[in-house]
């Protein structure tokens, strides 16, 4: 009953995180720079469920690319976030949230706090800024040539290798 009641929090979260991304940050800053919903990578337990952790860092980022017209960049953003926030946290704090069972981001010192959600929200951003970059539109006619000459050199090693394992036989 308990992991009941706390999945349903956490969708709680997740509802009223992209409520207020969507329907209030994203008018006023034009979805510029201002992305609220991470702080569920923050606000998830450091010791719950770790592949319901992810799948739910993938389902508020599909959210937002969803009502942004985004293509997958939050959702990619937000799950390689929620999966290095661990190896995050055990490089500002060490081992110590290991072992507690109730560890919670508010027991960090002030200093490691800061760093610690400034380098995660960094790369965050990061990732979803060289995403956006990186739109096919841009880039469409290297994208393509690049997709063709691997195809026909990956298609020719593939006969080659076939070729020689049948004569082999």
């Amino acid at each position: 009953m308990n992991s009941i009641k706390s999945f349903l929090v956490h969708v709680f979260y997740i509802f009223i995180l992209c409520l207020i991304q969507i329907s209030i940050l994203n008018p006023i800053f034009f979805g510029w720079s201002t992305y609220i919903y991470i702080l569920f990578i923050f606000i998830y337990s450091y010791h719950g469920n770790r592949f319901l952790f992810l799948f739910l860092s993938f389902i508020i980022g599909w959210i937002i690319d969803h009502c942004m017209n985004t293509g997958g960049n939050h959702a990619f953003s937000t799950t390689l976030s929620a999966f290095f926030r661990l190896r995050f946290l055990q490089f500002f704090d060490g081992k110590n949230y290991i072992n507690k069972s109730d560890f919670s981001i508010y027991e960090l010192p002030f200093i490691r706090k800061i760093l610690y959600i400034f380098s995660l929200v960094l790369m965050h951003h990061f990732s979803l800024f060289i995403l956006e970059i990186f739109k096919v539109a841009h880039f469409n006619k290297i994208i393509l040539l690049r997709t063709i000459f691997s195809s026909i050199f990956t298609t020719i090693l593939c006969i080659i290798y076939f070729f020689f394992r049948k004569i082999k036989h």
